[in-house]
């Protein structure tokens, strides 16, 4: 396949000073496969990074007002997959990308991911032969010029968006827990590409501050991120999918019916002790009437064998006067016998 270099440069909007290294931009992986010699893998890598902080660093300057998780949804919508391809469409690029035979014959939209690639390579591409302000120039011509913010999906209103759009937010939303919620740093790495260079599937993780909450696989490395974010988002507890909300609603009805016991356990303790200490101020009560009672109680009972003790006396008494009365008088010359 020839590659006009002249009428790609002119399409691109830069004048490449290695041809080579703009070759390589545009080479596919699978043509390398079948041709040799290198392709725009490494420089996908590592236009991907780039274009992040060239965006980031716009969207910075030009909403000021804004808060970082509106922002991270409007980087999203910047810099996925579906813009990228069509910015590449749309300049005509696409009519130069070096493919391998069995890729060339798949369909159209079977390499949006190429395109997609190809606008990575090309950042770094310009990037490595003109330098940081070239790669902005093409960025901002290609592609932010034409960002208008979605403020639906950024504010969540209840409008049906397009599938991109939902894959987008998955990232989006993740991105925004985890900043609120301050968990730290999320990475997603690349752990296979499996399949053939034609037809690549790609499996990728997410993790959070070095811990990998989600392996998610997709035809696109975008596309396997969204799927590992939208998997981890639904492990932290923020996903807005109808399974989490299934979860949460049954954790929130699981904590009502605790509340619910806990409460009942109270009311019934508070009753017990309520019972406890009615007896014991009962009992105090008793305790002091029966103090108060027993001093009357003991004079009482000390005036009764007090009497008593005198009416004993007085009988012993009687008795003995008695005794002493039925005593015989002695008869002259007699003398009672004593007894």
């Amino acid at each position: 396949m020839i590659f006009v270099i002249y009428e790609c440069e002119e399409r691109l909007g830069y004048s490449f000073k290695d041809k080579t290294l703009l070759r390589n931009c545009f080479t596919h992986s699978s043509y390398s496969h079948e041709h040799g010699g290198k392709n725009n893998e490494r420089l996908e890598f590592f236009g991907d990074s780039i274009l992040g902080f060239i965006v980031t660093e716009y969207l910075y300057g030009k909403f000021p007002e804004e808060e970082e998780g509106r922002l991270t949804l409007y980087k999203q919508q910047i810099v996925s997959g579906k813009p990228l391809a069509e910015a590449i469409i749309r300049l005509g690029l696409n009519d130069f990308i070096l493919y391998g035979e069995g890729e060339r014959k798949n369909s159209p939209e079977h390499h949006e991911a190429a395109c997609e690639n190809l606008f990575e390579a090309l950042v770094a591409g310009i990037y490595i032969d003109g330098g940081l302000e070239e790669a902005k120039s093409f960025i901002k011509k290609a592609l932010l010029s034409r960002f208008r913010p979605d403020r639906k999906i950024a504010t969540g209103a209840e409008a049906k968006p397009s599938q991109n759009a939902k894959i987008e937010n998955y990232k989006g939303k993740l991105q925004e827990y985890v900043q609120k919620n301050k968990l730290g740093e999320i990475v997603y790495r690349e752990k296979k590409k499996t399949g053939p260079a034609h037809d690549p599937v790609f499996t990728v993780s997410a993790e959070v501050s070095g811990k990998v909450l989600a392996v998610a696989s997709g035809k696109k490395k975008s596309e396997a991120e969204q799927s590992a974010a939208k998997i981890a988002l639904s492990k932290l507890g923020g996903g807005n999918d109808e399974v989490s909300q299934k979860r949460n609603g049954q954790k929130q009805n699981s904590q009502k019916q605790n509340d619910k016991t806990q409460n009942a356990r109270k009311q019934n303790d508070g009753q017990k002790n309520k019972r406890q200490n009615d007896r014991k101020k009962s009992g105090n009560e008793q305790n002091r009437q029966n103090k108060r009672n027993k001093p009357q109680a003991d004079k009482k009972q000390g005036k009764v064998v007090f009497e008593n003790k005198l009416k004993t006396n007085k009988i012993r008494s009687d008795n003995k006067n008695r005794v002493k009365a039925k005593k015989p008088k002695p008869r002259k010359g007699e003398r009672l016998s004593e007894f």
